[in-house]
């Protein structure tokens, strides 16, 4: 398993969906594993996380619906031999058309078929608070 090779393919995944509508979460909810934990800044204050593939499309249905548009870009990719760490900047607008920007990490641990098992987003969530009504990532 190329850990590495695997978080390229979620960066292209995570692109189609900031490209496209709140429905193209089918490439990245494939990678997820049946199991996976799926928590961000914003769900653990709430005291939430989300689960397995459900909660994955969940997850990005909500992500993509909070902005009018987005763009990731990773600026850093760390890897070993069952994660990776992505570095980020998201710029794009909310859903009035005011800019936003904010950074992060995401943690990416995969099992052995190569699937993601936990997705842990960091990021200051008084950053996005201020930008947009209703932070997901």
């Amino acid at each position: 398993m190329d850990t590495r090779q695997l978080a390229e393919q979620f960066i292209e995944a995570l692109h189609t969906l900031e490209d496209g509508s709140a429905e193209d979460t089918g490439a990245l909810v494939e990678m997820y594993a049946d199991d996976a934990r799926i928590i961000n800044a914003a769900l653990k204050l709430a005291g939430q996380e989300r689960h397995g593939r459900d909660g994955a499309a969940q997850f990005w249905r909500e992500y993509r619906g909070t902005f009018g548009k987005a763009r990731s870009e990773f600026f850093q990719v760390s890897s070993n031999d069952e994660s990776a760490g992505l570095f980020w900047t998201t710029k794009g607008t909310d859903n009035e058309d005011k800019p936003l920007e904010y950074d992060g990490v995401t943690l990416l641990v995969f099992n052995q078929a190569g699937k993601i098992t936990l997705f842990r987003g960091y990021y200051d969530t008084r950053e996005l608070s201020r930008q947009v009504e209703s932070p997901q990532r």
